[in-house]
Formats: C-alpha cells, structure tokens, sequence
C-alpha cells in the first residue's frame, strides 16, 4: 500500500453525475496527510463481482482510513467465499465486514450473534462508515475530545452519531438503523427507538431479535398488548430458528404481565415443544444471575421460568428469593 492519502481521478457515472465511490474519495480528500493509506488501484479483479464491489476496488486496492477505524483487504489477499458465499473483506473497529453475491455489506451482531444487512452495496456502505469513522477526529485529525469518556469509551452521544450517520447514506440498511434503535433506546428516547425499530423489521421481517427488541420496547411503554404481538411476530419470523424456543417464552411471559392466561398457557406449551428443558435452563440461569448479584437479570430469567412452568415449586421458590434480595437492595 501507499503510505499516505493520494489524490486520484475520480469518475463519473454514465450521465455525467458523482459515484457513490467518487464522492467516498472526496471526503477522504479533506483531511490531512497520513490518514488514510489508499493501496494501489488493480483492474485485475474477478468479472463476477458485484459491480459495487469492483467499483470501490477499481479505485482503491484496499485502505486504511482514519487510522484502522476502516480497513479494507486488498483484493489479492481477499479469502475465498465462505459456505454462505460471502466475502469478508474489511473491518470497521476491528469487526468484519462481509460482501455477498449481490454487492451488500453484512455484520455480525455481537449480542445474537446473527449476521445483519449493514449496507444495501459496498460503496453506500463505504460512505456510511468513512462518513462514521470521521466523527471521531478533530479537523486537525486529532481524537475529538466529545468522542470519547475520560475512561476512553466512545461517549453515547458519538455513537448516536456515527449511527445516524450511516443510516442517512444507507437508509434501507436494517443494520444501522437497528443499532440507532438501541443507543436512543438506551438514552431514553424510547418513542424515537421504537418508531426506528418499527422501520427495521419492515426492512427485515425475518430478523427476530429485532422484534423482540420491539417487544421490550413496548412493554417498557406500558403497552403489554402490543408487547405480546411483537413477541409472537420474534417468534414467527423464522420458524427454523434456534432460539425460537426463547422467543416464545418471552411472548409467555408479556402474556402472563397482561392477565392473559390461556395466551400464555398456549405459547408456554409452544416454547415447551420447541426446547423441552427451557424452563429448568432459564431457572439455572437466574440462579446464577441470583449469586452473582444480578438481580435484574435473575428476576427476568425467573419470570420467564415461572411463565413456562408456573406451578413449579423451585420458581416460586426462586423467584420469592429474588424478590427479597430486590426489596434488601433498595433498603
């Protein structure tokens, strides 16, 4: 690779007007030697990429943008496609980034572990994440000192940032916008959250987790009703997928918080069918969120368990332990 930023032409789409990459290249252009080392560009690609895909690498062969916020592999060091046909071909910090047949950008959620659509082609996504990747430096290219805490994390109002910078380059990318839905859930705005989380599972109907994400949502709302057909639609997105089991023992539980008996009594038996020892591992799980000090996360588990089996002596037993360390606490 190059060991600085280079100027390089840029080109024009058929009717005269900027590329997405084009417009990528300028905005790299701003900032000051050093931060970004553009690889030399190569047409020796494969003819069965994605144009997106050949787009970006036909003007840069691999990079390292800001630092290694954004890296992208050059294409002769590129791995062959994994068992789902999908390229990993970058990281944004530190985590991969895959591009699949059709030229868009996938990522794995670090808390269901599935991967998600985070750009709709690799040169809107590419704008999206230089457009991210650029909130946390100064225009001298020094850190920004709102960033970031004083511990060093990036400060809440940052990361909103950076996601709604992405979303505004990639509006029909779920991924972003799912991300967006959880920091503004998580700094109170919880109308803004779920009017964005409503927009992701239109965008990705099968994505259960972010239905079930909405189901929080609106149970922290006070609205159970709503709550309990989100939860039904986490459950029924995919059929095949492993934590279905899980999924409809959440809807069990949002049943039982709305009276709701002979729901709740249905969708236990559902969940029961799916995983048979569900509500005995959700018991172990809340004792261990119990000794560990956990409480809220041990009075959830438990209140799944008692929605699963709730005549079963060792949840009531549990869940009244749980309760009384919760009362001790605020004491």
């Amino acid at each position: 690779m190059s060991r600085s930023r280079r100027k390089r032409g840029r080109a024009l789409g058929e009717d005269g007007d900027e590329t997405a990459v084009d417009r990528v290249l300028a905005a790299l252009e701003r900032w000051p030697d050093g931060m970004h080392d553009l690889g030399e560009p190569t047409i020796d690609l494969p003819q069965d990429w994605p144009p997106a895909v050949i787009d970006v690498y036909l003007a840069m062969g691999g990079a390292r943008l800001f630092g290694d916020a954004v890296v992208l592999t050059p294409p002769a060091e590129l791995p062959p496609p994994d068992e789902d046909g999908r390229i990993e071909f970058a990281t944004v910090d530190d985590e991969p980034r895959w591009f699949d047949r059709a030229g868009r950008v996938w990522r794995e959620d670090p808390d269901s572990g599935e991967r998600v659509l985070e750009g709709t082609a690799l040169d809107r996504w590419l704008h999206g994440a230089v457009d991210a990747a650029a909130l946390l430096f100064d225009a001298d290219g020094e850190f920004a000192e709102d960033a970031f805490t004083e511990d060093g994390e990036l400060t809440l109002a940052c990361a909103l940032a950076r996601a709604r910078a992405q979303v505004k380059r990639d509006a029909r990318a779920p991924g972003p916008r799912w991300r967006l839905a959880r920091l503004l859930a998580e700094a109170g705005e919880l109308a803004p959250a779920r009017r964005e989380l409503e927009e992701v599972v239109a965008l990705a109907p099968t994505l259960g987790w972010a239905w079930l994400d909405l189901a929080r949502l609106s149970e922290r709302l006070g609205e159970l009703a709503g709550a309990l057909d989100e939860a039904r639609a986490a459950a029924d997105a995919d059929p095949q997928h492993e934590q279905r089991g899980h999924f409809l023992a959440e809807a069990a539980r949002l049943a039982a918080a709305a009276g709701d008996e002979a729901a709740r009594h249905e969708l236990a038996a559902r969940a029961l069918a799916v995983a048979p020892d569900l509500a005995r591992a959700q018991t172990a799980g809340a004792e261990d969120q119990l000794a560990a000090g956990e409480l809220d996360g041990a009075a959830h588990l438990a209140a799944l368990a008692r929605a699963l089996a709730p005549r079963d002596l060792a949840v009531l037993d549990l869940a009244r332990r749980i309760e009384a360390a919760r009362d001790a606490a605020r004491n």
